[in-house]
């Protein structure tokens, strides 16, 4: 990892482990099985592991993680959003003796085993200090950035890769119906719309050859119709009251789901298709 210095040796009544635990791409499935699958969806490095014991406190657990590139390093955190913002690092989460945190190209996560004071005490402390080692600030995924803030609900705001992630944060389909991987870019946000809620998809493509592909598969298998011809918004009202609204502009393709009204769900694909299309 690119730190400058090793994490504090000592913090309150917890010391430090005198070596970092090594994970590489090689071996992340012999040190937490299954879940390395979403790192590795998220251009993976690399990972130190720390331990620091307290006779009289739980163990607390430091993983920093480096990724490929700052947009990555936020995805994993964007992964779950839920809880207090502390102010550690470009964006942080702290819920229940957890601590992640988001600067440059790392993610950081700090767990006490039970929440106590003093645990939760030294779990920002420790936070505060690797943060301030990290080098770099990075930016936000331009997807993220340049989503319509209007009634946007901020902890629903999840960017990824492939549709391993995708079906964690939302099921479409059996398959691969919008042909994610590691060339698309996408974003998924729940929104506040004057009758209800509905949920905003945006996916990038490295060509409009592949956005139209992906165009035609989700109207063949989702809607079950033809697409239009053109940069249209296609509007249908599926599962009884639902409304999905989308739209092909480039090599971007937004999706409205769960719409509660045709009308909210095609101003919102409407918002984000002026923010994203003209770059905010």
């Amino acid at each position: 990892m690119a730190v400058r210095k090793e994490p504090p040796k000592k913090v309150g009544g917890w010391v430090r482990s005198e070596r970092p635990r090594k994970v590489n791409r090689k071996n992340i499935f012999d040190y937490m099985n299954g879940a390395g699958e979403l790192y590795l969806a998220y251009s993976f490095v690399g990972l130190d592991v720390w331990n620091y014991e307290n006779p009289d406190g739980p163990r607390i657990l430091l993983e920093v993680y480096e990724m490929k590139d700052s947009p990555d390093a936020f995805g994993v955190l964007s992964f779950d959003l839920n809880g207090e913002e502390i102010g550690i690092g470009q964006r942080s989460v702290y819920a229940v003796g957890l601590l992640r945190f988001w600067k440059g190209k790392h993610f950081a996560r700090i767990l006490a085993e039970a929440e106590t004071p003093q645990a939760k005490a030294a779990v920002l402390e420790i936070g505060k200090n690797v943060a301030a080692e990290l080098p770099g600030k990075g930016s936000l995924p331009e997807l993220v950035a340049w989503l319509p803030q209007t009634g946007l609900l901020p902890a629903s705001v999840h960017y990824f890769h492939t549709k391993i992630c995708l079906d964690y944060f939302y099921y479409l389909a059996d398959d691969n119906i919008l042909n994610l991987g590691e060339k698309t870019d996408a974003v998924i946000a729940d929104y506040r719309t004057p009758s209800g809620k509905a949920k905003l998809l945006v996916v990038e493509y490295d060509s409009e050859a592949s956005s139209l592909g992906a165009w035609e598969s989700f109207h063949k298998v989702y809607l079950n119709q033809k697409p239009p011809e053109g940069n249209v918004v296609d509007s249908k009202k599926i599962e009884g009251e639902q409304w999905v609204c989308c739209r092909k502009e480039g090599n971007l393709l937004l999706i409205v789901l769960e719409g509660e009204s045709q009308k909210d769900c095609e101003e919102l694909l409407q918002r984000a298709t002026s923010n994203l299309v003209k770059g905010g």
